[in-house]
């Protein structure tokens, strides 16, 4: 994989994870790595998936800031349970 590929793979996990909201930041990341294992498989979708995750990292980043504003609490699956 080329470089420049890689990085915005990462860039797009790290922005993903800044998430605060466990579905938004599971589907963010999900999504890049079932697109970016594709390109793997499929050279040929460089140019798509690239031009696709360039444009929409900085709405990952934007989405990321306006709801950690606004979040509330932990949904049941990150919740810590108590000692059984």
């Amino acid at each position: 994989m080329d470089k420049s590929v890689l990085k915005l793979y990462k860039q797009i996990l790290r922005a993903g994870n800044q998430f605060k909201d466990y579905n938004f930041r599971e589907y963010v990341i999900r999504r890049a790595k079932q697109d970016f294992r594709e390109l793997q498989i499929n050279p040929d979708l460089k140019n798509k998936v690239f031009e696709k995750y360039t444009t929409e990292l900085e709405v990952i980043k934007r989405q990321a800031i306006v709801q950690n504003l606004y979040y509330q609490t932990n949904h049941i699956i990150e919740q810590k349970q108590c000692n059984i």
